[in-house]
Protein backbone atom coordinates (compact mmCIF):
# COMPACT_ATOMS: atom_id res chain seq x y z
CA UNK A 1 0.00 0.00 0.00
CA UNK A 2 1.88 3.06 -1.24
CA UNK A 3 1.62 6.27 0.74
CA UNK A 4 -0.49 8.97 -0.87
CA UNK A 5 -2.38 6.50 -3.08
CA UNK A 6 -6.03 5.46 -3.23
CA UNK A 7 -6.25 1.66 -3.13
CA UNK A 8 -9.47 -0.20 -3.96
CA UNK A 9 -10.08 -3.51 -2.21
CA UNK A 10 -12.76 -5.44 -4.09
CA UNK A 11 -14.31 -8.89 -4.00
CA UNK A 12 -17.70 -10.53 -3.66
CA UNK A 13 -19.47 -10.75 -0.30
CA UNK A 14 -17.58 -13.05 2.04
CA UNK A 15 -14.28 -12.73 0.16
CA UNK A 16 -12.50 -11.29 3.20
CA UNK A 17 -12.46 -7.53 2.61
CA UNK A 18 -14.00 -6.42 5.91
CA UNK A 19 -12.11 -9.13 7.79
CA UNK A 20 -8.84 -7.77 6.43
CA UNK A 21 -9.74 -4.27 7.59
CA UNK A 22 -10.67 -5.65 11.02
CA UNK A 23 -7.23 -7.29 11.17
CA UNK A 24 -5.50 -4.05 10.18
CA UNK A 25 -7.16 -2.07 12.98
CA UNK A 26 -6.69 -4.83 15.55
CA UNK A 27 -10.33 -5.88 15.96
CA UNK A 28 -9.48 -9.42 14.80
CA UNK A 29 -6.29 -11.40 15.32
CA UNK A 30 -4.90 -13.09 12.22
CA UNK A 31 -4.30 -16.85 12.39
CA UNK A 32 -1.03 -16.45 10.50
CA UNK A 33 1.03 -13.98 8.52
CA UNK A 34 2.58 -10.62 9.30
CA UNK A 35 1.72 -6.96 8.77
CA UNK A 36 4.65 -4.73 7.82
CA UNK A 37 3.99 -1.11 8.78
CA UNK A 38 7.32 0.71 8.68
CA UNK A 39 5.68 4.15 8.71
CA UNK A 40 3.45 3.18 11.67
CA UNK A 41 0.33 4.24 9.77
CA UNK A 42 -1.74 1.61 11.57
CA UNK A 43 -1.14 3.14 14.99
CA UNK A 44 -4.41 4.57 16.27
CA UNK A 45 -3.16 8.16 16.24
CA UNK A 46 -2.24 7.90 12.54
CA UNK A 47 -5.26 6.14 11.05
CA UNK A 48 -9.02 6.34 11.00
CA UNK A 49 -11.78 3.95 10.04
CA UNK A 50 -15.21 4.41 8.49
CA UNK A 51 -17.19 1.20 8.92
CA UNK A 52 -19.91 -0.08 6.61
CA UNK A 53 -22.53 1.16 9.03
CA UNK A 54 -22.33 3.45 12.05
CA UNK A 55 -25.10 3.61 14.64
CA UNK A 56 -25.32 7.20 15.83
CA UNK A 57 -26.86 7.98 19.25
CA UNK A 58 -30.53 8.91 18.88
CA UNK A 59 -30.48 11.93 21.16
CA UNK A 60 -27.40 13.74 19.89
CA UNK A 61 -27.49 16.60 17.41
CA UNK A 62 -25.05 16.83 14.51
CA UNK A 63 -23.05 19.65 16.10
CA UNK A 64 -22.87 17.69 19.37
CA UNK A 65 -21.47 14.64 17.57
CA UNK A 66 -18.86 16.84 15.89
CA UNK A 67 -17.86 18.43 19.21
CA UNK A 68 -17.64 14.98 20.80
CA UNK A 69 -15.29 13.70 18.10
CA UNK A 70 -13.15 16.83 18.36
CA UNK A 71 -12.68 16.13 22.07
CA UNK A 72 -11.03 12.78 21.24
CA UNK A 73 -7.96 14.39 19.62
CA UNK A 74 -5.16 16.71 20.69
CA UNK A 75 -5.11 18.49 17.33
CA UNK A 76 -8.52 18.06 15.69
CA UNK A 77 -9.69 19.77 12.53
CA UNK A 78 -11.09 23.23 13.35
CA UNK A 79 -14.87 23.38 13.60
CA UNK A 80 -15.08 25.73 10.62
CA UNK A 81 -13.29 23.22 8.37
CA UNK A 82 -15.50 20.38 9.57
CA UNK A 83 -18.67 22.32 8.84
CA UNK A 84 -17.31 23.30 5.44
CA UNK A 85 -16.61 19.64 4.64
CA UNK A 86 -20.12 18.55 5.59
CA UNK A 87 -21.78 21.43 3.70
CA UNK A 88 -24.47 21.37 6.40
CA UNK A 89 -26.37 24.56 7.15
CA UNK A 90 -27.22 25.73 10.68
CA UNK A 91 -30.55 23.90 10.74
CA UNK A 92 -28.91 20.61 9.75
CA UNK A 93 -26.15 21.10 12.32
CA UNK A 94 -28.76 21.53 15.04
CA UNK A 95 -30.99 18.60 14.17
CA UNK A 96 -30.69 15.07 15.48
CA UNK A 97 -28.34 12.91 13.44
CA UNK A 98 -31.02 10.29 12.72
CA UNK A 99 -33.08 12.97 10.97
CA UNK A 100 -30.45 13.33 8.24
CA UNK A 101 -30.89 11.37 5.02
CA UNK A 102 -28.95 8.13 4.62
CA UNK A 103 -26.46 9.81 2.29
CA UNK A 104 -26.00 12.78 4.63
CA UNK A 105 -25.35 10.43 7.55
CA UNK A 106 -22.77 8.62 5.43
CA UNK A 107 -21.08 11.92 4.55
CA UNK A 108 -21.07 12.94 8.21
CA UNK A 109 -19.54 9.58 9.13
CA UNK A 110 -16.79 10.17 6.57
CA UNK A 111 -16.05 13.69 7.77
CA UNK A 112 -15.92 12.45 11.37
CA UNK A 113 -13.20 10.01 10.28
CA UNK A 114 -11.10 12.99 9.15
CA UNK A 115 -11.31 15.04 12.36
CA UNK A 116 -8.13 13.51 13.80
CA UNK A 117 -6.22 14.39 10.58
CA UNK A 118 -5.16 10.76 9.93
CA UNK A 119 -2.43 9.74 7.51
CA UNK A 120 -4.15 6.43 6.69
CA UNK A 121 -7.90 6.37 6.05
CA UNK A 122 -9.70 3.01 5.94
CA UNK A 123 -13.15 3.14 4.34
CA UNK A 124 -15.50 0.15 4.22
CA UNK A 125 -18.01 0.69 1.38
CA UNK A 126 -18.03 4.45 1.99
CA UNK A 127 -20.43 5.51 -0.76
CA UNK A 128 -23.25 3.08 0.00
CA UNK A 129 -26.56 5.01 0.40
CA UNK A 130 -24.98 8.18 -1.04
CA UNK A 131 -26.83 9.76 -3.95
CA UNK A 132 -24.92 10.78 -7.08
CA UNK A 133 -24.34 14.36 -5.94
CA UNK A 134 -22.98 13.40 -2.51
CA UNK A 135 -20.90 10.63 -4.07
CA UNK A 136 -19.23 13.03 -6.49
CA UNK A 137 -18.54 15.43 -3.64
CA UNK A 138 -17.09 12.59 -1.57
CA UNK A 139 -14.62 11.74 -4.33
CA UNK A 140 -13.57 15.38 -4.66
CA UNK A 141 -12.58 15.27 -0.97
CA UNK A 142 -10.64 12.05 -1.63
CA UNK A 143 -8.71 13.79 -4.42
CA UNK A 144 -7.78 16.60 -2.02
CA UNK A 145 -6.63 14.07 0.57
CA UNK A 146 -4.40 12.37 -2.01
CA UNK A 147 -2.86 15.73 -2.89
CA UNK A 148 -2.11 16.07 0.83
CA UNK A 149 -0.27 12.70 0.65
CA UNK A 150 -2.89 10.84 2.69
CA UNK A 151 -3.26 7.12 2.04
CA UNK A 152 -6.72 5.67 1.40
CA UNK A 153 -7.66 1.99 1.45
CA UNK A 154 -11.32 1.39 0.68
CA UNK A 155 -13.72 -1.40 -0.20
CA UNK A 156 -16.41 -0.89 -2.82
CA UNK A 157 -19.09 -2.63 -4.88
CA UNK A 158 -19.17 0.19 -7.44
CA UNK A 159 -16.79 -0.90 -10.19
CA UNK A 160 -17.22 2.37 -12.12
CA UNK A 161 -15.87 4.24 -9.09
CA UNK A 162 -13.03 1.77 -8.70
CA UNK A 163 -11.99 2.24 -12.32
CA UNK A 164 -12.22 6.03 -12.18
CA UNK A 165 -10.82 6.85 -8.75
CA UNK A 166 -8.36 4.18 -7.61
CA UNK A 167 -4.61 4.14 -8.21
CA UNK A 168 -4.40 0.41 -7.54
CA UNK A 169 -6.90 -2.46 -7.47
CA UNK A 170 -6.61 -5.44 -5.14
CA UNK A 171 -9.09 -8.24 -5.83
CA UNK A 172 -9.70 -10.82 -3.11
CA UNK A 173 -11.44 -14.14 -3.71
CA UNK A 174 -11.93 -16.68 -0.91
CA UNK A 175 -9.33 -14.95 1.22
CA UNK A 176 -6.68 -14.95 -1.52
CA UNK A 177 -5.32 -11.97 -3.45
CA UNK A 178 -5.75 -12.84 -7.14
CA UNK A 179 -5.16 -9.37 -8.60
CA UNK A 180 -2.85 -6.66 -7.27
CA UNK A 181 -1.92 -4.11 -9.91
CA UNK A 182 -2.07 -0.43 -10.77
CA UNK A 183 -5.31 0.72 -12.37
CA UNK A 184 -3.39 2.35 -15.22
CA UNK A 185 -1.59 -0.91 -16.06
CA UNK A 186 -4.81 -2.92 -15.98
CA UNK A 187 -6.46 -0.33 -18.23
CA UNK A 188 -3.85 -0.77 -20.98
CA UNK A 189 -5.52 -4.05 -21.95
CA UNK A 190 -9.13 -2.95 -21.53
CA UNK A 191 -11.47 -4.77 -23.88
CA UNK A 192 -14.74 -3.87 -25.60
CA UNK A 193 -17.98 -5.80 -25.83
CA UNK A 194 -19.98 -5.82 -29.06
CA UNK A 195 -23.58 -7.01 -28.87
CA UNK A 196 -25.63 -7.96 -31.93
CA UNK A 197 -28.61 -10.11 -32.86
CA UNK A 198 -28.08 -13.89 -32.91
CA UNK A 199 -29.52 -13.92 -36.44
CA UNK A 200 -25.91 -13.25 -37.50
CA UNK A 201 -24.52 -16.32 -35.75
CA UNK A 202 -24.11 -18.28 -39.00
CA UNK A 203 -21.96 -15.53 -40.50
CA UNK A 204 -19.45 -15.47 -37.66
CA UNK A 205 -16.35 -17.62 -37.39
CA UNK A 206 -16.85 -18.90 -33.85
CA UNK A 207 -13.26 -20.06 -33.39
CA UNK A 208 -11.64 -16.78 -34.49
CA UNK A 209 -8.48 -16.52 -32.38
CA UNK A 210 -8.66 -12.85 -31.38
CA UNK A 211 -12.35 -12.84 -30.40
CA UNK A 212 -14.45 -14.37 -27.66
CA UNK A 213 -17.94 -15.03 -29.06
CA UNK A 214 -20.80 -16.06 -26.77
CA UNK A 215 -24.47 -16.64 -27.49
CA UNK A 216 -26.78 -15.15 -24.85
CA UNK A 217 -30.22 -16.38 -23.79
CA UNK A 218 -31.93 -13.13 -24.83
CA UNK A 219 -31.47 -13.57 -28.57
CA UNK A 220 -28.16 -11.74 -28.79
CA UNK A 221 -24.50 -12.54 -29.42
CA UNK A 222 -21.72 -11.04 -27.31
CA UNK A 223 -18.27 -10.49 -28.85
CA UNK A 224 -15.35 -9.62 -26.56
CA UNK A 225 -12.45 -7.96 -28.37
CA UNK A 226 -9.21 -6.16 -27.56
CA UNK A 227 -9.26 -4.34 -30.90
CA UNK A 228 -12.67 -2.89 -31.59
CA UNK A 229 -11.67 -1.22 -34.88
CA UNK A 230 -10.42 -4.47 -36.43
CA UNK A 231 -13.55 -6.25 -35.22
CA UNK A 232 -15.81 -3.64 -36.82
CA UNK A 233 -13.96 -4.12 -40.12
CA UNK A 234 -14.43 -7.88 -39.77
CA UNK A 235 -18.18 -7.45 -39.21
CA UNK A 236 -18.43 -5.14 -42.22
CA UNK A 237 -16.74 -7.78 -44.37
CA UNK A 238 -19.48 -10.18 -43.28
CA UNK A 239 -22.10 -7.60 -44.42
CA UNK A 240 -23.44 -7.15 -40.90
CA UNK A 241 -25.42 -3.94 -40.50
CA UNK A 242 -23.50 -1.74 -38.05
CA UNK A 243 -26.76 -0.07 -37.02
CA UNK A 244 -27.66 -3.40 -35.40
CA UNK A 245 -24.68 -3.52 -33.03
CA UNK A 246 -24.03 -2.02 -29.62
CA UNK A 247 -20.50 -1.31 -28.34
CA UNK A 248 -19.47 -0.79 -24.73
CA UNK A 249 -16.32 -1.06 -22.65
CA UNK A 250 -15.73 -4.19 -20.59
CA UNK A 251 -14.77 -3.38 -17.01
CA UNK A 252 -11.01 -3.23 -16.62
CA UNK A 253 -11.03 -6.06 -14.08
CA UNK A 254 -13.07 -8.36 -16.34
CA UNK A 255 -10.71 -7.43 -19.20
CA UNK A 256 -7.77 -8.47 -17.06
CA UNK A 257 -9.23 -11.90 -16.36
CA UNK A 258 -10.40 -12.39 -19.93
CA UNK A 259 -6.82 -11.78 -21.08
CA UNK A 260 -5.51 -14.19 -18.44
CA UNK A 261 -7.91 -16.86 -19.69
CA UNK A 262 -6.86 -16.34 -23.30
CA UNK A 263 -3.23 -16.86 -22.21
CA UNK A 264 -4.10 -20.20 -20.62
CA UNK A 265 -4.53 -19.09 -17.00
CA UNK A 266 -6.90 -21.05 -14.77
CA UNK A 267 -8.38 -17.90 -13.22
CA UNK A 268 -12.14 -17.81 -12.92
CA UNK A 269 -13.45 -15.28 -15.45
CA UNK A 270 -16.95 -14.71 -14.14
CA UNK A 271 -18.28 -11.25 -14.85
CA UNK A 272 -17.38 -8.74 -12.18
CA UNK A 273 -20.95 -8.30 -10.97
CA UNK A 274 -20.75 -11.92 -9.83
CA UNK A 275 -17.42 -11.28 -8.16
CA UNK A 276 -18.42 -8.31 -6.04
Amino acid sequence: IEQGKCIALIGKNGAGKSTLIDILIGNVNANSGEIFDKDKLLQSENRSIMFQKTMFPDQLKVIEIINLYQSFYENPLPLEEIIELTKFDSSQLNQFVNKLSGGQQRLLDFVLSLIGQPQLILLDEPTSTMDIEIREYFWSIIENLKEDNRTILYTSHYIEEVERMSDKIILIENGEIILNDSTSHIRTNQQSQITLSDEYIRKLKLDKDDLVIQKNHNGTIKIITSNVNDTILYLQQLHINLDDIEIQKVSIVDSYFNNKKQRGSNYDTKLLENRI
